[in-house]
């Protein structure tokens, strides 16, 4: 880690630290599936010449007086055996300094990452880097390429950039009002438990459907989520509230930044049920006029400069950490995921690295445990599979359910995996 011994958190980073707890914290795990029981000492030299190759994975977390900071992890990460529940917190005893894992089960490779270190794509390029390097040690010839980074190569700038700051920002700041979003009722798990349901769909049978919307992908499953959440409150609910799925946004391609730290955006289409009836075909209507007006780069920027001018005050800058925490947490709590009723979060197609079609089955995402009582949805498409990873906090599995029954009755095929002990 020659270039730099530690790093300010980004913008989205300073939210995770002031949130946490012993019981929760924002993580995500980005999984590849193999065709061949991995071998852990192959791993775990494939993981000691991956990890130096992303020094902004390579930290721990620490305390300054006035901000949080990341700094180089002075360990050794070490593999280890993929048991109990998902995406739980990090933890000292656990984890020692480190802000992610890299687990290993059958046939699977997976990496878990706190929030505060990436996002969804640069999780993805490393866990893609470490699966490319694992079966080249084994003797298999798989390149670098398609998101896998050339270990042998230095980080480029890029990488490590805070891209929040480092972007021209308007000079706005937009209000955070918001009512409240409807919320599954359900039954809350005890802490430290992830549900999860996991579907393999054909890509193009579901962008045929799409297509018939005259949607893309992301705004079709929204849709859906959204058909199915407004079906169930109906039938459950006397007084109705609005429905909406909050949706991260990749940045980097409207400013040609290709950081591995955070950079999104979020916007949340939705519906209100209040104003009555709708139909899906209407909800598409909805959810592709409101991703065209707020999906741009003006919008989203505005975003991003209401985030970034909230640090700028000499007020807030100078006030030390304990309160900046107390205030982030207050602010959340009133607000947080209080304002939609999922999360619809989508790397998009990736590619296999060349030579590795016959070595790597799958590539999957999936969300940790919901800070609020919530079913979230993360999706990544590799060939013609299309892998929804259904990620809860309680025993019900009404937006899953039926949103897949939905799917079934168009004629789509799905499979279905699940650590739920009954059956869906």
């Amino acid at each position: 880690m020659a270039q730099k011994a530690w790093f300010k958190l980004d913008n989205a980073a300073k939210l995770y630290p002031a949130i946490s707890n012993a019981r929760w914290m924002s993580t995500f795990r980005m999984s590849a599936e193999l065709y061949s029981p991995v071998d852990p000492q192959v791993l775990q030299q494939a993981l000691d010449e991956t990890l130096p190759r992303f020094p902004s994975l390579n930290v721990r977390l620490r305390a300054g007086v006035f901000w949080y900071y990341l700094e180089q992890a002075p360990d050794r990460l070490m593999v280890r055996r993929d048991e109990g529940h998902p995406c739980m917190p990090f933890s000292k005893r656990m984890d020692g300094n480190f802000l992610l894992r890299v687990f290993y089960y059958r046939n699977r490779i997976s990496a878990e990452f706190f929030h505060v270190l990436t996002d969804g794509t640069g999780g993805l390029a490393f866990l893609k880097t470490l699966t490319v390097r694992y079966l080249q040690l084994l003797g298999h010839a798989v390149a670098f390429d398609n998101g896998a980074l050339d270990i042998a190569l230095p980080p480029e700038k890029d990488e490590t950039l805070d891209a929040f700051h480092a972007i021209d920002l308007p000079k706005v700041r937009f209000s955070r009002k918001e009512e409240d979003a409807w919320h599954f009722p359900g039954t809350r798990e005890i802490p430290h438990t992830l549900n999860v349901i996991a579907a393999s769909l054909p890509a193009d049978a579901l962008l045929q459907k799409a297509h018939e919307m005259h949607v893309s992908f992301t705004e079709y499953m929204v849709s859906l989520m959204l058909y199915a959440a407004y079906q169930c409150q109906r039938e459950n609910e006397k007084h109705l509230k609005p429905v909406r799925v909050s949706v991260p946004v990749n940045m980097r391609p409207f400013y040609g930044i290709h950081t591995l730290r955070n950079f999104s955006s979020f916007v949340n289409p939705g519906i209100d049920p209040r104003l009555g009836e709708y139909t899906l075909e209407e909800i598409c209507s909805c959810v592709h006029a409101f991703m065209a007006h707020y999906c741009t780069k003006k919008h989203l920027s505005g975003i991003i400069a209401t985030n970034v001018a909230e640090e700028k005050p000499l007020f807030i800058r100078l006030a030390p950490l304990f309160i900046k925490n107390w205030a982030i947490a207050s602010v959340f709590r009133q607000s947080g995921d209080r304002q939609f009723t999922s999360t619809f979060s989508n790397v998009g197609r990736t590619g296999m690295p060349t030579g590795a079609q016959a070595l790597i089955r799958r590539f999957e995402f999936l969300l940790g445990v919901p800070y609020d009582p919530l079913c979230n949805c993360a999706c990544i498409a590799c060939g013609n599979e299309v892998r929804l990873t259904f990620s809860s906090n309680i025993r019900e599995t009404a937006l899953p359910q039926r949103l897949l029954c939905m799917l079934v009755e168009m004629g789509i095929p799905v499979e279905v995996e699940s650590n739920y002990q009954e059956e869906m």
